[in-house]
């Protein structure tokens, strides 16, 4: 399908390895989870301080057996430096500084590097503010057998923005036609991850959404963790890029209901869908079969009363745009 994936000894000799002073695991064990940042020029950026936080914030996970890599696009500020000086008291780093051709290519090194049977991707912005997230999500996806987990997450953003983010299951009848799970918050089977042979590089913003729908589509199950414990930085290269972001995702929009649903979708049709979340009356059924295939795919999501009564009116009130609509 796509040839995105690297073999892990493409880099093998490039990789600066550094062992934890400390090592909450025996130097043989293999860890649980793979955290993978990416990272270019950070410094420059004046991220120091955040990025610095990231690493501090895997290192305190606990639980559950941890390797943090860090994929570099070659940064010019110092970063490798600042990489190699760091003092990893408990988990292991592997550092990759080479230059790639975007966010997305440098992840997938990431995936092809992990040595974890779960990966999970952590800017540079961004930090674990639970101790015990990443075990949560492993016990969650060990239980449930699913293919990835997701949670709320705290952004960094205004109150109103953080109310939105801290509770994505609220917005999941409209995820096919939008992004409404917060990546930083995923846990992937990386064995999952291979198969779909990682995040299709020629997207820049949304491959992210792009690989979630493309593992629905393949049949993935979702659970839910509900305890926060990502902080985000909601003001990252895709909300500044809003149009490329949309004519992307309109893309990946059209391309899932082809293969899942077998229709046709115009460019009118597609933006209405992703701008305005509403079917066209002829695809009444398909909304229908969205919504019971959300139903089918995520586990574990609270269904308080509340939640119910949110769920109930949303599908009425979508119901009655589409068959309104012209």
């Amino acid at each position: 399908m796509y040839s995105n994936l690297p073999t892990p000894e493409t880099y093998q000799d490039s990789i600066i390895q550094k062992p934890a002073h400390r090592p909450a695991i025996e130097p043989a064990a293999t860890p649980i989870v793979t955290v993978v940042t990416v990272c270019f020029n950070p410094l420059k950026a004046g991220r120091q301080t955040l990025f610095a936080k990231n690493l501090d914030s895997v290192q305190q996970q606990t639980g559950v057996l941890v390797e943090h890599v860090i994929i570099d696009g070659a940064s010019t500020d110092g970063t490798l430096s600042f990489l190699t000086e760091y003092q990893n008291p408990h988990y292991d780093i592997r550092i990759l500084s080479k230059r790639d051709s975007g966010i997305y290519e440098a992840m997938n090194r990431g995936i092809a590097l992990a040595r974890g049977k779960y990966v999970t991707f952590l800017n540079t912005d961004d930090y674990y503010h639970r101790p015990d997230g990443l075990s949560l999500s492993v016990k969650a996806l060990s239980q449930s057998g699913c293919t990835f987990s997701f949670a709320p997450i705290l952004p960094s953003g205004s109150p109103f923005q953080h109310r939105l983010h801290r509770h994505p299951e609220r917005h999941l009848h409209r995820v096919f036609l939008f992004c409404t799970i917060p990546h930083p918050s995923m846990l992937f089977l990386r064995s999952a991850l291979l198969q779909v042979d990682g995040y299709d590089c020629t997207y820049r913003l949304a491959a992210d959404y792009d690989m979630m729908l493309r593992l629905i589509a393949a049949g993935s199950k979702v659970c839910f963790v509900e305890k926060s414990f990502v902080t985000f930085a909601s003001d990252g290269f895709s909300g500044k890029n809003k149009q490329l972001n949309l004519q992307e995702k309109m893309l990946i929009v059209r391309h899932f209901h082809q293969k899942v649903f077998g229709i046709e979708l115009t460019d009118e049709e597609t933006e209405t869908l992703v701008k305005h979340y509403r079917y066209p009356r002829k695809y009444l059924s398909v909304y229908v079969a969205s919504q019971q295939m959300i139903g089918q795919t995520f586990v574990g999501v609270p269904q308080h009363l509340g939640q119910r009564v949110v769920q109930s009116f949303n599908y009425w009130k979508y119901y009655l745009k589409c068959l309104l609509s012209i």
